[in-house]
């Protein structure tokens, strides 16, 4: 049923209800542009990104490159976030989901290629997020969408955030490991994550946050599998990341922070899953760290 350009949704309770709801997000995967009705639930309308008159706001982009990132961890690649050419967004009163269409570069051929991904929120202000990775525009998904949520409800994964530990996560242990400064250098993912962390937790304001002055200080990584700590970054499938820094956007008393990042990864169904929050650096531990410093630079 049309009503003014959009498509209305029957209740769901109903058989038909269900059974419409269902064929729309099949024929459509998220994608299409129309803006999907369902009564009490969620408005699904198209953004494009076309040009500098409508530049692409800071928390889609970092959700595309979240897309692209698990693309590239299952892949074993190294593709090049370029740009959202657009995005739908369904609009709900504590978070949303957002199906994003965007560009990304093999640096070993130089083409240019076409992506998609879908990124779910669970709650308003909080660092926790379902993405269904990115794929090349056109290739068929193998998992019916909504599937991957029954395998691990994200409504659950509020209880996997992570926590600081109460020794130092920073001095090297059997199940952590201290990357140096080129390691820092070479990874993006750790500014990726940091990014997402501060950008979910500060979505309830009206502007975008300021992420041109972060300065990662040190990251640990602490693998929750048997793996050796060295080896988790690039192979758990779940590992917790502690990324210290500050921000020097002009503030006067900078405050020296940790963010805490989780990383769940299910290959099998093509998600992955980032839960984590914001902490401020307990002065015991500053006595007894050692960072290496890194300027993010913003792309």
């Amino acid at each position: 049923m049309e009503k003014g350009g959009e498509t209305i949704v029957p209740w769901l309770t109903t058989e038909k209800g269900r059974s419409d709801y269902s064929r729309i997000l099949r024929e459509s995967k998220g994608f299409d542009s129309f803006s999907l009705i369902h009564p009490c639930i969620s408005t699904v309308t198209e953004n494009f990104c076309i040009n500098q008159y409508s530049p692409c706001c800071t928390l889609v982009r970092l959700y595309a490159k979240m897309g692209l990132h698990g693309y590239n961890l299952f892949q074993g690649k190294n593709i090049q976030f370029c740009g959202v050419n657009r995005y739908s967004k369904s609009r709900r009163p504590s978070a949303s989901s957002y199906y994003i269409t965007l560009e990304a570069k093999n640096p070993t051929v130089g083409l240019v290629h076409t992506f998609q991904t879908t990124v779910s929120e669970v709650s308003l202000g909080e660092f926790i997020l379902s993405c269904k990775v990115a794929r090349p525009y056109g290739e068929t998904n193998t998992i019916p969408i909504g599937e991957e949520n029954n395998i691990l409800n994200i409504s659950l994964l509020g209880r996997m955030m992570p926590n600081l530990p109460q020794h130092n996560p920073f001095q090297k242990t059997k199940r952590s490991y201290v990357l140096n400064k080129s390691e820092l250098q070479d990874n993006d993912c750790f500014s990726l994550y940091l990014e997402l962390a501060i950008a979910t937790t500060h979505k309830h304001y009206s502007r975008d946050p300021d992420l041109s002055n972060l300065e990662i200080l040190e990251v640990a990584i602490e693998s929750t599998q048997d793996l050796e700590p060295s080896e988790a970054l690039g192979n758990a499938s779940d590992a917790i990341f502690y990324i210290r820094y500050k921000d020097l956007s002009g503030v006067k008393n900078i405050v020296d922070r940790i963010a805490i990042v989780r990383r769940i990864c299910h290959e099998q169904t093509g998600t992955f899953r980032l839960v984590g929050q914001i902490k401020t650096m307990p002065r015991k531990m500053k006595k007894k760290s050692s960072p290496t410093s890194v300027l993010l630079r913003r792309s």
